[in-house]
């Protein structure tokens, strides 16, 4: 395994990036993509960021300055900003339809179960967000994604958040946005531009260890629960300032979310073995 450790001799960063780097080199490499793979595909991602740099502080946006900055070679950047323009950018992806239904009908506390027509029933569920998709096509999806089953004519939530089945592809983007959006809070509050004030975001965590496997099954538990009532009023308050917003020109976006991991203490002992080996 990489030396974390020569790599902050190098730069102090570096073997910060990489501890953030091994979950997803793991994913990857389930995933069936390795490194020669990964490195071509970085490359638009340095260029993409390296404009932002150059744009943020207010330098000319040129193929030597891009080079300079983000360590690609000249004819890189030029390839790289081909493929940037061919794939589009890495943006977040806007809330589907599905994900803002299930967000009102937790957020409106509506019953669990929910009739498919009539008030206060699923059609009319659907209609308080949208009206351009006839509500039986958003149920399909919800069922489809495992977030919703029907049972006798009535449509039942079985999780109290959006979290598709893990091999959809909505599971990955809901993965890859959480962890981007986190990532880019705790950087921020580590390099931001002083010119916006001095901003901060909340990016906290609580860490505790000495715990056996039942103890940690029971904070799971209260994680899960405190999460749900953050997650109701959270979006008890975020629905009527959408609608207020949204149709005067609302341009700005906001997530807030929450983890809870657990594993062997060993498991940290052995990395550090493992990458001190080399």
């Amino acid at each position: 395994m990489h030396d974390t450790n020569a790599s902050d001799t190098l730069h102090p960063v570096l073997g910060a990036v990489l501890r953030v780097m091994a979950p997803l080199v793991r994913w990857l490499l389930r995933s069936g993509v390795g490194y020669a793979e990964f490195t071509a595909a970085i490359k638009p991602v340095f260029l993409a960021e390296a404009r932002a740099e150059v744009r943020r502080i207010g330098r000319k946006e040129t193929d030597s300055a891009l080079s300079l900055l983000s360590g690609l070679h000249r004819k890189d950047v030029r390839k790289a900003a081909l493929e940037v323009v061919a794939q589009g950018t890495c943006a977040p992806a806007k809330a589907s339809l599905a994900s803002q239904v299930v967000a009102r009908w937790v957020a409106n506390a509506l019953p669990q179960t929910l009739p498919l027509a009539g008030d206060q029933s699923f059609e009319s569920l659907v209609h308080q967000v949208s009206r351009d998709v006839h509500p039986r096509s958003v149920q399909h999806e919800l069922v489809r994604l495992g977030v919703a089953h029907l049972v006798d004519g009535q449509l039942v939530l079985l999780r109290q958040a959006f979290v598709p089945d893990p091999q959809a592809m909505e599971s990955r983007q809901l993965l890859a946005d959480s962890v981007a959006d986190h990532l880019a809070a705790g950087v921020h509050n580590l390099t931001g531009d002083s010119r916006d004030g001095g901003r901060k975001y909340l990016e906290q965590a609580l860490f505790a260890d000495g715990l056996s496997q039942e103890s940690v099954r029971t904070l799971e538990q209260l994680a899960n629960e405190l999460w749900h009532e953050a997650m109701r009023r959270m979006m008890q308050a975020a629905v009527p300032l959408c609608e207020h917003d949204e149709p005067l020109g609302g341009d700005q976006r906001l997530r807030l979310g929450m983890f809870c991991f657990a594993e062997p203490m060993a498991a940290i002992g052995e990395k550090a073995v493992e990458n001190n080996e080399k």
